[in-house]
């Protein structure tokens, strides 16, 4: 609701009818309809960072060292941060979620600022660190962060066209084989754009 109505027009009773729960319930256990909205984001942080914590946890570990990184180890590390998120843009997840995340965003909401920070600002940030080194440069320059987001964008468009990408394949969904071949051309789209670097 949240996600079709926006923050603004989606009503506590609305949702507790919907729910099928009493409306005292409902602000019992969120406090009401922001602590909602922001358990909602949760509960989406919660899937992502299922995915994407194990490799955002060794890249931090690995650019956190002292040992300088070859070329080839920074490209692996760019690919573990980068796959679970492809999986996630690809795989199958309630419509629902890509709503409210748009809906979040354009009303600039607590939930989005959460959403930003936990996810979307994590993999922004291990993106730019990884292509900064990759390039021996640093990550607030305005250029690595333009490269990172472009990275991270067309991999997010995955998610966004995906009805359109699905029918223009003539594939069913983004699973085993087809899931595979998505994940290596996008991957080799990516090494295009840093080969000449």
């Amino acid at each position: 609701m949240f996600g079709s109505l926006g923050y603004e027009r989606t009503s506590t009773r609305a949702i507790a009818r919907r729910a099928a729960v009493s409306l005292p319930a409902l602000t019992y256990y969120f406090g009401g309809k922001e602590g909602l909205h922001r358990a909602c984001a949760e509960y989406m942080i919660a899937d992502v960072h299922a995915r994407l914590e194990p490799a955002a946890a060794r890249v931090a570990e690995l650019l956190g060292g002292r040992e300088p990184l070859s070329r080839a180890a920074l490209l692996e590390l760019l690919r573990r941060v980068l796959e679970p998120f492809i999986e996630g843009m690809a795989t199958e997840r309630p419509e629902s979620w890509v709503l409210f995340f748009t809906r979040a965003q354009s009303e600039g909401s607590a939930a989005f600022d959460v959403l930003f920070e936990r996810v979307a600002g994590r993999v922004i940030g291990l993106t730019a660190e990884i292509i900064a080194r990759l390039l021996h440069r640093t990550a607030r320059d305005p250029e690595i962060m333009i490269r990172a987001l472009s990275i991270i964008g067309h991999t997010a468009l995955v998610r966004r066209a995906r009805p359109i990408l699905l029918r223009a394949l003539g594939w069913p969904d983004f699973s085993g084989k087809r899931l595979e071949l998505l994940k290596r051309t996008l991957w080799r789209q990516i090494l295009e754009g840093l080969a000449g670097d």
